[in-house]
């Protein structure tokens, strides 16, 4: 984290974005993003299937078939890296780093159909909503709201007159803060991450090893290959072996859990995450009352964070043993803290939100905008040199890409207050959003895809906002359109489905601009193909997701009438009452303020004292994830710590340095080769019998 000018050397980038590259890249885009919200709809395992499920790693290996057939097919690595892009967010946020699946794009709709399907049409909500929710945003016909609720009668047909201006308000909705994602990342916080401060991005090792070497051609004995199969470089063999070992070995393990299942005691999800109740199996409630020893353990991230700095890896266990064991431990045996039996298997969700300190909601409302502001205050030098038109390399149009921000940001508020929002509220509730999105680039980029969700604690700083300037009234309770609207946008903006874990959000999006960086690709290039998947692809998920809606078998059928959360949540939010994380209002307005600011000033604390003393190991980025949290943490940086400190000790620094990501990226290519036999085994004994059973013509 230092202020540090990168250096103004011109490097000439390949430019690969050809009209036919892009066209392949919209066809792809329209393609892949129908399948994935049909498998999506669908799929028996919907947290482990998400979507495309043919990973990145044999897409490549066709590029490869293709190029030895003819030089003419030879792909190079920002080609592949633009190709594989819309198969990325079809698929989800493991495609790019095992093949896998997880958040995709088209999940983003889930939250909104909740508010504009299930809001409109279920009758134990119906009276609060529909009142407050404006034909901009939902189809307010009650005879189309029934017939896309409980899918199509055979000889019935959409009427699609009510649609039309809620599709014209979602599909803008999503593409302008899609490009608003993307300028921001391309003009500042890109350059301020990859060039200035060179943060680690775990993530992006896995597609960097695989596309700049299968990218790469040489002649051997007359015979053109690429480098992914020169065997006499000692990397590319430690690759393939590292490949054998994760597809024999590690894909087992989600194999015999999740298709099978051979094992499912255990249970898993998303390809690789293994819940482990550690609390229940060596019972620490007997000596650690409180103490929170349950982890979830993702075999991919316990891989990658290998390659991270020792004070990332040290921080989480330090924290973790302080917030989330000695903290709650005494807490109990005090008397302080109340004591639920099992509570050790979620304290971080429990102590996380009570009296007297909050830690979770700490680290979200507070060390996490911290973690925003820090970055900007990091940026101050490229923010000045953006603003003056200027950027190292010279790739791409500042200026105008300023003016187009500013034009995004417009149409964006123009959007929400239409739809009854209270302006100012939505410029207070932009602010806030941005600065989550930029420290979600920093917990991508310093650790792993574990940001907070927002819709859970900032309502705290909202409600009390709009209340003091009469945006809405103080007391709960009450038919405010401006509220629910409010509600509505944190909702469809910070909930788990939305731009948190989507690939979509500024910290994959950030990742775009590293592997454009590590591969020597036009920034350009692959700026435009971002704004060409999202200005084609949103539109065609919408549109297509309510056609499907209606013709495969209905909201309550599909999968997407699973997600009903999200509208109930915004009317406990201050319309039908102010009750959403009891225990959090249980502290007044003024204390959770108070605990925000101090987050806020805790993040820049630490970074200070980093800068003056070299010993303090304390990495702010991992305190607060490990307090809001830890199960997804403690336990994978524990792993990492002693499998990198034996590393070291066993080959020596340089070596470990040397060798590590293509170890590293093996084994997580290895550990999502399995997942194309889970897919098609979904997709032959769930999605189809599903298809065949529910669809109406």
């Amino acid at each position: 984290m230092g202020q540090e000018k990168p250096a103004e050397v011109k490097v000439e980038r390949a430019r690969v974005l050809t009209p036919q590259l892009l066209a392949a890249v919209i066809v792809l885009t329209i393609l892949s993003d129908i399948f994935a919200i049909w498998y999506r709809s669908l799929t028996t395992k919907m947290w482990t299937y998400t979507g495309w499920f043919i990973g990145a790693f044999y897409i490549v290996l066709i590029f490869q078939l293709l190029g030895r057939l003819s030089p003419k097919l030879r792909l190079n690595p920002g080609q592949m890296l633009i190709l594989l892009l819309p198969f990325w967010y079809a698929a989800g946020k493991a495609f790019m780093i095992t093949g896998a699946g997880g958040e995709m794009w088209a999940e983003m709709l889930y939250p909104v159909w909740s508010f504009i399907v299930r809001g409109l049409r279920d009758p134990s909500i119906r009276s609060w909503c529909w009142d407050l929710t404006p034909s901009l945003v939902a189809p307010k016909d009650p005879v189309e709201l029934d017939k896309i609720w409980r899918g199509l009668m055979p000889g019935e047909v959409i009427n699609w007159a009510p649609w039309m201006a809620p599709i014209a308000f979602w599909s803008l909705w999503l593409v302008v803060t899609t490009l608003i994602i993307v300028v921001l990342v391309y003009t500042v916080i890109g350059p301020q991450t990859v060039e200035v401060e060179r943060l680690v991005y775990p993530m992006s090792v896995p597609a960097t090893v695989l596309l700049s070497n299968a990218g790469s051609w040489v002649e051997v004995g007359g015979k053109a290959r690429s480098k992914l199969f020169d065997l006499t470089d000692t990397r590319i063999k430690l690759f393939w072996i590292s490949f054998v070992i994760g597809a024999l070995f590690l894909s087992m393990i989600p194999l015999l859990m999740e298709v099978l299942p051979v094992v499912p005691a255990l249970g898993a999800f998303l390809w690789g995450e293994i819940p482990l109740n550690l609390q229940t199996w060596f019972n620490t409630a007997a000596v650690l009352p409180g103490a929170h020893f349950y982890a979830v353990f993702i075999i991919h991230q316990a891989i990658l964070m290998t390659l991270l700095p020792y004070d990332v890896l040290i921080t989480p266990i330090i924290i973790w043993l302080i917030f989330y064991v000695i903290y709650p431990t005494l807490g109990v045996r005090m008397g302080i803290l109340p004591y639920e039996p099992g509570v050790e298997g979620s304290a971080n969700w429990y102590y996380g939100y009570r009296a007297p300190f909050p830690m979770a909601a700490f680290a979200i409302y507070g060390m996490s905008l911290g973690l925003g502001l820090l970055t900007l205050w990091e940026a101050r030098g490229t923010i000045s040199r953006v603003l003056k038109g200027e950027m190292a390399g010279g790739e791409l149009p500042v200026k105008q890409l300023l003016y187009l921000f500013a034009g995004l940001f417009v149409v964006w508020l123009a959007l929400w207050s239409a739809a009854g929002a209270n302006p100012i509220m939505m410029i207070y509730f932009f602010i806030l959003f941005i600065l989550w999105q930029i420290s979600i680039v920093r917990y991508y980029a310093e650790i792993w895809w574990h940001p907070p969700v927002i819709h859970d604690t900032y309502h705290i700083l909202i409600w009390p906002v709009g209340a003091s300037i009469g945006a809405w009234a103080a007391v709960p309770s009450q038919n405010s359109q401006a509220l629910y609207i409010q509600n509505m946008a944190l909702l469809v903006h910070g909930s788990w489905a939305a731009y948190r874990q989507n690939p979509w959000n500024m910290g994959f999006t950030a990742h775009t601009y590293k592997w454009a960086r590590d591969l020597n690709v036009n920034l350009k290039d692959v700026m435009l193909a971002l704004f060409a998947i999202a200005i084609v692809g949103w539109p065609v998920a919408f549109i297509f997701n309510v056609w499907w809606l209606y013709h495969g078998g209905g909201y309550v059928k599909l999968n997407e009438g699973t997600y009903t959360w999200p509208v109930d949540v915004a009317l406990n939010q201050g319309v039908r009452g102010l009750t959403h994380f009891s225990s959090l209002l249980e502290m007044p307005f003024w204390y959770h303020g108070l605990l925000a600011v101090l987050g806020i000033a805790t993040v820049f604390i630490i970074y200070f004292l980093r800068m003056r003393f070299a010993w303090f190991l304390i990495n702010p980025t991992a305190v607060a994830m490990t307090m809001w949290l830890t199960e997804f943490i403690w336990l994978a940086a524990l792993v990492a710590l002693i499998a990198k400190y034996i590393g070291i000790r066993i080959f020596g620094a340089r070596r470990y340095e040397e060798y590590a990501a293509y170890v590293a990226a093996g084994l997580c290519w290895g550990l999502g080769a399995g997942y194309i036999i889970g897919g098609f085994y979904d997709l032959f004994m769930g999605v189809l019998p599903k298809f065949q059973a529910f669809f109406v013509p």
